[in-house]
C-alpha cells in the first residue's frame, strides 16, 4: 500500500503543476462538460487476458509522461479509506456535487458491495478529472466522457494469449487456457453487472488492436498516434522516453506491471 500511496501523491503533485501551467496555456485534450467539469486527457485500456495490456500501458505511459493506474492499484485505492480520502479530497465540492447523480444512477439494487463500488467509481472519476493518466480496466471507459480519452481494447486469439500466460507464469498450456477463460469471464461479468455493458462492444472503443499481429512497441505506437490524432497530445520520442531524465520524470515507484494479463 505504501507504493500505491506514493503513486497517488505523485499524481497529485503532477495535477498541481498542470493547474499552474493551465493558468497560462490551456492543456491539449482537456474536455469541459456543459456543467463546467473538466476531464482528461486520458488513455483508457481494456484488454483480454494475456493480450499484453499492462505492458503496453506502461510503454505508452512512459512516452506520454503520465502515471499508469492498473486495475490492482485502482482497487487498492478504492478499498483503502486513507488513500481513497487523500485522492478524492483533491476534487472540490462543486465537482463532487455534479457527480452525485451519476454515481447513484450506476447502482442497481442487487449489487452486494455498493460501498466498494462507489469508492471505485469515485477513484476513476477523480483520476479522469485530474487527467494525464493511463487507466487499465475497471470500467473507466463507461464512466468518463469519450471526448476526454482514447479508449483502446487489446485482443488476441485464445491460443496466443494462453501461450503468453503459460510462459510467463510457468503453467501447463491447458491450465493457462482455463485461467485465461476464467479471467475473461470475470471481467465480462463485472462490466455487465456494474455498468450493464458488453465489455467487447466496439461502440465503447476508439481503437481495437490484435496483439498477435503487433508487438508491444508497435501497439504502443498505434495508441500514441491515436492520442495525438484525437486529443492533440504529443508523446516523447522513444529515445527520450528511455533516457535517465525521462525515467526520473515518468517512473511510478512500486507500481506493479502484470505483463501477462
Amino acid at each position: 500500500m505504501v507504493s500505491t500511496l506514493k503513486l497517488v501523491e505523485r499524481q497529485l503533485a503532477m495535477v498541481d503543476i498542470r493547474r499552474r501551467l493551465e493558468e497560462r496555456v490551456p492543456q491539449p485534450g482537456r474536455y469541459i462538460t456543459y456543467e463546467g467539469i473538466a476531464f482528461g486527457p486520458c488513455l483508457l485500456i481494456s484488454r483480454e487476458c494475456g493480450s499484453g495490456g499492462s505492458l503496453m500501458a506502461q510503454l505508452a505511459g512512459d512516452r506520454l509522461g503520465w502515471n499508469v493506474f492498473d486495475a490492482t492499484i485502482v482497487d487498492e485505492i478504492a478499498r483503502s479509506a486513507h488513500v481513497h480520502q487523500r485522492l478524492v479530497q483533491s476534487v472540490d465540492e462543486h465537482v463532487h456535487s455534479n457527480w452525485e447523480q451519476t454515481l447513484r444512477d450506476l447502482f442497481s439494487d442487487d449489487l452486494s458491495d455498493e460501498g466498494y463500488l462507489r469508492h471505485l467509481q469515485e477513484v476513476l472519476m477523480t483520476l479522469g478529472h485530474h487527467g494525464n493518466v493511463v487507466i487499465v480496466g475497471r470500467g473507466a471507459k463507461y464512466l468518463l466522457p469519450s471526448q476526454c480519452a482514447v479508449r483502446v481494447r487489446l485482443v488476441a486469439p485464445l491460443e496466443t494469449r494462453a501461450k503468453r500466460v503459460a510462459e510467463r507464469q510457468k503453467l501447463p498450456m491447458e491450465v493457462a487456457k482455463s485461467k485465461v477463460r476464467e479471467i475473461d469471464k470475470e471481467r465480462a461479468a463485472f462490466a455487465r453487472k456494474v455498468f450493464q455493458k458488453d465489455i467487447g462492444s466496439a461502440l465503447y472503443h476508439d481503437l481495437i488492436i490484435n496483439t498477435s499481429k503487433f508487438d508491444e512497441g508497435q501497439a504502443s505506437d498505434l495508441v500514441l498516434d491515436a492520442v495525438k490524432q484525437k486529443l492533440g497530445v504529443d508523446s516523447l520520442p522513444k529515445t527520450m522516453a528511455a533516457s535517465p531524465l525521462s525515467q526520473k520524470i515518468n517512473s511510478s515507484p512500486g507500481a506493479p506491471v502484470d505483463r501477462a494479463i
